[in-house]
Order: structure tokens, then sequence, then C-alpha cells
């Protein structure tokens, strides 16, 4: 059971509903592509566990002790505390003295050196709670386009491939009450602080109109006159009404004031009766 799911903070909102309307800063740009990788492999870990009967699951945790740290995943289960760290990268790579080098040369330097000082400070928490569950921490590179050679084994570093195994012990037995209650303890103690970067507002006027699906993050057509629903590429399907709200909620955010029905209507297409009557 999952406790807590990811939540965009709001410039990763802005950068992320941004994208493809204007041309980005360098800044932007950057924080983009990183957003967009690490959402990709948090997303893959996520579709992959979030049907499996065990462990208390908390997606996104952020603690301070001597500085704050950000964990992709928890999960208590079976007297374990267990972090896992995800990363998404295609094509080969070689293990070179803890780096990982593409063919291209592209450079993931030492992850386990963060990594490392992840688990300590989890440790540290845990110790301070008084919770008596054994520590683990794992980096785990999702994606069956991820290859590497001259790698010799380190179990805190997983691939694709043991993504079913974590499954499989997950599935063992269904998650118990001591459990949700170790899992609750550590999201009273969620740090809001420091999660916002600075916001560069672009000009809302010159941006691209439309609306984004929220699963593919690719622009939906424009709604038919006729039509009930609105279909993406990707094969989701979304009432007017659902394209309306989806609407409201891109232009506040991108505009960074009030939210007017010729805004909605512009966006999407869908006529005046329905955008007022949402």
């Amino acid at each position: 059971m999952f406790l807590k799911t990811r939540e965009f903070n709001q410039y990763e909102r802005y950068i992320l509903e941004a994208a493809g309307r204007c041309d980005l800063d360098q800044f932007d740009k950057d924080h983009l592509f990183t957003t967009d990788k690490r959402l990709l492999g948090e997303q893959l870990f996520y579709e992959r566990i979030k049907d499996c009967i065990g462990g208390a699951k908390i997606w996104d945790m952020r603690l301070r002790l001597n500085g704050q740290s950000q964990y992709d995943f928890i999960i208590v289960a079976d007297g374990k505390i267990m972090h896992f760290d995800t990363k998404y990268y295609e094509g080969q790579y070689n293990y070179v003295k803890g780096n990982f080098v593409s063919e291209n040369g592209y450079v993931i330097n030492n992850p386990l050196a963060l990594q490392t000082k992840q688990h300590m400070r989890l440790q540290r928490f845990v110790d301070k709670m008084g919770i008596s569950y054994e520590v683990v921490s794992c980096i785990i590179f999702v994606g069956e386009q991820f290859n590497v050679s001259g790698f010799n084994g380190d179990k805190r570093i997983l691939f694709d491939k043991d993504i079913c195994k974590i499954v499989n012990r997950l599935n063992r037995r269904e998650v118990t009450s001591e459990e949700m209650e170790i899992a609750r303890t550590f999201l009273e103690h969620y740090d809001y602080k420091g999660m916002h970067t600075r916001i560069h507002y672009y000009p809302f006027e010159e941006m691209k109109k439309g609306v984004k699906c929220p699963k593919c993050r690719n622009f939906l057509p424009i709604a038919e006159k006729n039509a009930k629903k609105v279909r993406c590429q990707c094969g989701c399907e979304y009432t007017k009404k659902e394209v309306v709200r989806l609407a409201f909620d891109a232009i506040y955010v991108l505009k960074n004031s009030g939210v007017t029905v010729r805004d909605v209507v512009e966006f999407t297409g869908v006529g005046r009766t329905i955008v007022q009557q949402v």
C-alpha cells in the first residue's frame, strides 16, 4: 500500500507545463532534462510495485538530519526499511572505477557516493525514532535498455531484471499494521523546506496553447464540437469536462494569475457553456 505518491513541487509543475510552449533558458532546459529522467525512472518503478500486497510504501520522502536528503522510495516490509533510489538511462555503459561510462563518453559519476550519505542519514533517523528495523539502501537502474559491461556485482546496485525479485518478495504477505505505523512516522517528519527552485515566468501570451496529457505529457488534440471525449495519441481518453479542469490547472500554473473562461476556451476548443459549467 502506498501512503504517499509523488507530488510535483511548484517549479517542476511550471517547467513541465512550459516545455514545448516556448523557448526555455539553459537553466530550465537543464532542470527539465533531469526532471524528465528522474520522473520516468520513478514512474516505471512505481508501476511495477504499486499492486504488491506487502509493504508500507512511500514515493518521495524528504528528511532533514544535518542537511536534507531525498529518497525516491521507502518501503517498510519484513523487518526492513528499504530505500530505493531509481535511475533511468539507456544504452551501453562500461563500469570503470565506480563510474558508469557510456559509449559516447557520458559519465554517471560514482552513484554510490551520494547513496552512502543518504543511507547514513536514513540510519540515523531510524535510530533516533527507536525503530528496530534493518535499513537497506539500493540504487536501481530501471529500464531494459540499460546495459553494463565490466560490472562484477554490488548488492547496493540493482537493475531492471531485479525488480521481479522485489515484487515477489512484496507479495509474500500482506502489509502489517506495524509497518504502516512506521511509514506514518516517516511522513510525520517529511521536510518541506528547500523544495522550491526559482521560477522564471515566461510571457503567457506568447506560449503555445493546448492541454497536455497527464500520462505522456504530449499535447491533446483540440476538442471537436460534437465529440464527447478527447483521445490522446498514447490511448488515454478524457471527457470535455476533464479537459477543462486540466486546462484550468495548466493555465493557473503558467499564467501565475487569474484564469478566465476565454483562456480555457482558447486552450481546449471546448465551448463556453461547458467551460462555465465546470
